[in-house]
């Protein structure tokens, strides 16, 4: 997302922010959540600053840490989408690793789709992370495990011992969860 027209980083609207959000309807009525939160967060800072903070972990420059942790506390899609890109661009098998390393934490369900080619990318290592990704969107909370079942069954079934040794992790929690509830 962008910001609203208008605006500059200097003087932020928080109300057509919140209107954009479809937090403020006409009436005044108001809602707000921590997803709306983070919406309005990656507003302010803007796509292009989002996309080049990917580029920047992707690099290893000093300070990637940092970036990967705000990366991860916002999940913005157009993040999402420029891990995904660098995937299937970049010639170099570590820069692909790295992106789906950063997937793994940045993603939330809009990233689903994209999971069954990951698993069966040729590339090991890609394969890893992308079991790294059910990991953390079933550990966080942000899918539920029906939304996973085709990609751990996937994974139930993968030549890659490590996605085995996640898919048993991953059921392993699930079922302690299933019994703490």
């Amino acid at each position: 997302m962008t910001l609203p027209d208008g605006m500059n980083q200097n003087e932020i609207d928080w109300t057509e922010i919140a209107r954009t959000l479809g937090a403020l309807d006409d009436d005044g009525h108001e809602h707000g959540s921590s997803s709306d939160a983070r919406e309005a967060i990656s507003m302010i800072i803007g796509p292009t600053n989002l996309r080049a903070a990917v580029d920047f972990f992707i690099n290893h420059k000093k300070g990637s840490e940092l970036v990967l942790q705000v990366l991860w506390l916002l999940h913005p899609w157009c993040a999402m989408e420029r891990c995904y890109e660098i995937y299937q661009n970049e010639d170099d098998p570590q820069m692909r690793r790295d992106a789906i390393g950063l997937l793994r934490v940045v993603a939330d369900r809009r990233a689903l789709p994209w999971i069954k080619g990951l698993l069966e990318d040729p590339d090991e290592g890609i394969q890893c992370w992308s079991a790294g990704i059910v990991d953390q969107l079933l550990w966080s909370h942000l899918v539920d495990p029906e939304e996973c079942a085709e990609l751990l069954q996937l994974m139930q079934n993968h030549p890659n011992k490590e996605v085995l040794e996640r898919y048993s992790f991953i059921m392993e929690f699930l079922n302690e969860r299933e019994n703490d509830s």
